[in-house]
């Protein structure tokens, strides 16, 4: 057997093999307990911390929590898929390759600049409305200019400094987001802040406000607050132990969606009613405020109101951080592909693909176009194209898992060899995609009449690029369905040495307190 470490040697010759020719390569410098940490709180930010609010005028509460639940189902299937995959080929850029091996390269190539895209614009485009409830004197340039060269230089200590900063953030998002819960309840029963909410709001002004069309018109910034389960994938390359790391952190899914995403929205929902003027919105006058934030001021915790606005900057920029994390390592992917150029794929001695976070940096700056773009039109696009955007993302995952389980059993591999093997196949392989297809055809729906310029960009205009881009690429290429058996199941492959699979076999024997002591350090 090969050491874990082998790869690194077929990394460097397949990168040579596409015109990469940096000697250099990502670092193996995550630990479990990050990649178990942050596959709960990792991506956490604007989706729920802001969006949210938007949502709630969108759909009501009821119709939030609806919206929230299918999303949540859909996103459990596909986090089982790719740590499925990932665990088995841990890959930098993970699905990405996964899309052109095992199903078209092609179809790998779109859904690779799709991904990239969606981190890359919407990077430091909300820390400016969070800043509006403490000033509005400093330009919102001047905000987004100063996170981004903040992200940027956190990024520039490699995964290590990357993994260790979104660790302690991703615990302070989910102990801020655990106290939300608790405030909530107590003010929802008038414990704290004087007044019995209750479901008062589920009845006046109702649980839905726009009815059906409110769920669907949520949907698609609810797939934004859920964007980022695929992290794991992407960071997969740069894991000490994916075999071990992976799947215990895509079991983590199912909590992050039921005690993070659905307890909020439905505290939420109970103390905040969906017509309230300061939910986020397009054409919004009021200052727009976070609905955790607006919680704690309805509970009589004004100096606390303030503290939490504190954490959901935080939490703005740890989502943006990790979105500069993902966004680099999947142009630095391509570019090892031949899809980029290649000097993109360059990586530095701290395992930085420096140019292409440069080149994701530069492409960022698009965020300075909100203080041209009144109320917050252009957020409210943008999150759109990054819902839909993370849509696309995940049919692609399940189509490629799909092929690549197909592959395994076709060319007679045995799936007891898997690290990790997703139950659902091939049921939910199907339903993922049509459900994704589905939701991008309906979101929307209701800015035909009276038609919305913006509304319609937002709903529409990534995947009419992502379709154009793929018929293009197929008409210049000639890519076609790569058969099965001609998938390659074999490069990317980590293997393990006798010693490490029996040290990963005592490691499972120690007891629960041992275990608890070597996953924090």
């Amino acid at each position: 057997m090969h050491s874990a470490r082998s790869l690194s040697t077929s990394e460097r010759e397949y990168a040579h093999s596409t015109g990469h020719t940096s000697t250099a390569t990502l670092k193996r410098t995550l630990k479990s307990r990050h990649l178990a940490m942050i596959s709960i709180g990792g991506i956490i930010g604007q989706g729920l911390f802001l969006s949210s609010g938007a949502n709630l005028g969108k759909a009501g509460p009821a119709g939030l929590l609806l919206a929230y639940a299918l999303i949540g189902f859909i996103v459990f299937w596909v986090a089982y898929q790719l740590g499925e995959m990932a665990a088995y080929m841990p890959v930098s850029g993970s699905f990405i390759i996964y899309c052109r091996k095992f199903v078209d390269t092609s179809f790998g190539t779109v859904i690779g600049y799709n991904y990239w895209a969606c981190w890359a614009i919407i990077v430091a485009v909300a820390i400016p409305l969070v800043m509006r409830l403490w000033t509005d004197r400093v330009p919102d340039w001047a905000w987004s200019a100063i996170f981004l060269l903040i992200m940027f230089c956190l990024n520039l200590y490699g995964a290590r400094g990357w993994g260790e900063v979104e660790y302690w953030l991703s615990i302070v998002k989910i102990l801020a987001i655990i106290m939300f819960i608790i405030v909530g309840c107590f003010t929802s029963g008038g414990l704290i802040g004087g007044t019995v909410y209750g479901f008062k709001y589920w009845k006046n002004p109702g649980a839905f406000s726009n009815g059906v069309l409110g769920v669907i018109n949520a949907l698609v910034l609810a797939a934004l607050s859920m964007t980022g389960t695929d992290i794991v994938g992407v960071s997969a390359g740069e894991s000490e132990n994916p075999r071990k790391a992976i799947p215990a952190a895509v079991k983590n899914v199912f909590y992050r969606i039921v005690l993070i995403y659905i307890l909020s929205v439905f505290v939420m929902g109970m103390i905040i009613p969906w017509n309230d003027p300061h939910n986020l919105s397009e054409h919004g006058h009021d200052v727009s405020v976070s609905p955790f934030t607006q919680v704690f001021q309805k509970a009589g915790l004004s100096g606390a109101a303030h503290a939490v606005n504190a954490v959901v900057l935080v939490t703005l920029a740890s989502c943006g951080n990790s979105g500069m994390y993902v966004t680099t390592r999947t142009l630095a992917a391509m570019a090892n592909e031949g899809l980029a150029w290649k000097k993109l794929g360059y990586i530095n001695n701290r395992g930085v693909p420096i140019y292409s976070l440069i080149c994701t940096t530069l492409v960022s700056f698009v965020c300075f176009l909100t203080s041209f773009i009144p109320g917050e039109a252009l957020f409210l696009v943008l999150s759109d194209l990054g819902g839909i955007a993370g849509l696309i993302t995940w049919a692609g995952i399940s189509i490629s898992h799909y092929r690549f389980r197909k592959a395994f059993v076709a060319q007679g591999r045995d799936l007891k060899t898997l690290p990790f093997v997703a139950p659902g196949h091939p049921y939910m392989n199907i339903f993922v995609p049509v459900a994704c297809g589905v939701i991008i055809l309906i979101s929307g729906w209701s800015y035909f009449v009276p038609a919305s310029a913006t509304g319609l960009l937002g709903s529409y205009l990534g995947t009419i690029l992502c379709i154009l881009g793929f018929i293009g690429l197929k008409l210049w290429t000639k890519s076609k369905l790569i058969p099965l058996l001609e998938v390659d199941l074999d490069t990317g492959v980590r293997y393990y040495s006798p010693e490490q699979l029996e040290a990963e076999k005592e490691d499972a024997k120690k007891s629960l307190f041992r275990r608890i002591i070597s996953c924090m350090t």
